[in-house]
C-alpha cells in the first residue's frame, strides 16, 4: 500500500512541476521570429539563392506557382535561376509574427516586392504579394524555415471613370 501512495505522490509531483514550469516568453520569441525573417531577407539580398536556401531546414518546403520544392538543396537549385538576373531583386518584410504556446513553432506573415532595375538604374516594382513562412525553432535557439508560401497580388484594375475604355 505504501508503494501505491508513493507512486501517486510522485506522479502528482511530476504533473505539478510540469504545470509550474516556466512558459516561454512569447513576446520575446515573436520579436526573435520577426528578426529571423528580417535576417532571412538580408541574407537573400546579400547572397542570393545561397542566402535564401541557408534559412531552410534540410527538408524544408517551398510552395510556388508550379508546385512544391522540397529540401534546402533543391530549393537552392530552383532559386539560383530566380536570383541569377542582376536586374531583378526580391524584397520583403514581416508584418506579423505568431509563436505557438510551446515556443518552438511559429509563422510570419508579410509583404514581398519583386523589383526590376531600369536602364537609368532605378528600381521599380514588377509585382507584389503576400507570404506566410512557417518556422521551427532549432535546438540552438535559431529559427529555420519549414514551409514558405507566397501569392501574387492581382493586377491593378483598369479605371472605370469617365473616358475609360474609349
Amino acid at each position: 500500500m505504501f508503494g501505491w501512495r508513493a507512486g501517486a505522490m510522485l506522479a502528482l509531483a511530476a504533473v505539478w512541476s510540469g504545470a509550474c514550469a516556466p512558459r516561454p516568453d512569447r513576446a520575446m520569441l515573436q520579436a526573435a521570429l520577426r528578426d529571423a525573417d528580417r535576417a532571412f531577407a538580408a541574407a537573400t539580398a546579400q547572397r542570393g539563392a545561397d542566402g535564401w536556401a541557408s534559412y531552410f531546414e534540410a527538408r524544408g518546403q517551398q510552395f510556388h506557382q508550379r508546385g512544391v520544392t522540397v529540401g534546402a538543396d533543391a530549393i537552392r537549385r530552383v532559386m539560383t535561376r530566380v536570383f541569377a538576373d542582376p536586374t531583378r531583386r526580391l524584397r520583403w518584410h514581416p508584418v506579423q509574427a505568431v509563436v505557438a504556446a510551446s515556443g518552438d513553432l511559429g509563422y510570419t506573415i508579410g509583404r514581398w516586392d519583386l523589383q526590376v532595375r531600369g536602364e537609368g538604374g532605378a528600381w521599380t516594382s514588377a509585382g507584389t504579394g503576400n507570404y506566410v513562412t512557417i518556422w521551427r525553432q532549432q535546438a540552438d535557439g535559431s529559427w529555420q524555415v519549414a514551409v514558405d508560401i507566397g501569392n501574387e497580388d492581382p493586377p491593378p484594375q483598369a479605371s472605370s471613370g469617365p473616358g475609360a475604355g474609349s
